[in-house]
């Protein structure tokens, strides 16, 4: 039983809504004593950081039902106390016990709070001018005078500075909507998508 669960819990663990439900507790602090379920969201595809989402929309249920852990002596052996197992049973058991109470008060009908993330990866060297960064010797900028004679030996050390693209993310509006409000952010993002 515990095995399954480890296992189950290790595999959501790497979903996009793993890490959606990360963003949310991350920029909502109404999230903290709520249960946050996704209802959609969508990463940015070419970031590499899996905390970089376009939208997260969901709901937020007040927690009914609190996880119960098992004794810590249950994972100490020969005194000494294996922190990380049993971290990673607690990760399981209260992503369980937060399934199990956000289908049991969505069967009852509760309406959860609505909450909407919108998020922006950017350049954040899109308005530099010239070929090297303003920080660089002027030595180094004087090779951008001609960037095809490669010859220089200064170019080893240029490369570093460089004037590339680097892209950053920024959550630009996190909001908590009203009960049963989350309907209209879904109907309305499922709009943007076509």
């Amino acid at each position: 039983m515990i095995e399954k669960l480890l296992k189950r819990y290790r595999e959501y663990a790497n979903t996009e809504e793993a890490f959606a439900v990360l963003l949310v507790k991350k920029h909502l602090a109404q999230a903290k004593g709520h249960w946050v379920d996704v209802v959609d969201c969508r990463r940015y595809e070419m970031s590499s950081d899996n905390m970089h989402f376009r939208f997260v929309v969901g709901g937020l249920f007040r927690r009914r039902i609190h996880p119960k852990y098992p004794p810590r002596s249950d994972y100490t052996a020969n005194g000494r106390f294996d922190g990380r197992a049993y971290y990673l049973m607690a990760r399981a058991i209260t992503w369980e016990t937060a399934h199990a109470d956000i289908e049991q008060q969505k069967a009852r009908n509760v309406l959860p709070l609505g909450f909407e993330i919108r998020g922006v990866s950017y350049d954040k060297n899109a308005g530099s001018k010239g070929y090297f960064t303003d920080n660089a010797p002027p030595e180094i900028k004087a090779l951008a005078d001609n960037l095809l004679d490669r010859t220089d030996p200064l170019w080893d050390s240029a490369l570093q500075y460089v004037n590339a693209p680097e892209f950053v993310y920024e959550a630009r509006q996190a909001r908590v909507l009203p009960p049963g409000a989350q309907q209209f952010v879904q109907a309305d993002t499922a709009s943007q998508r076509r």
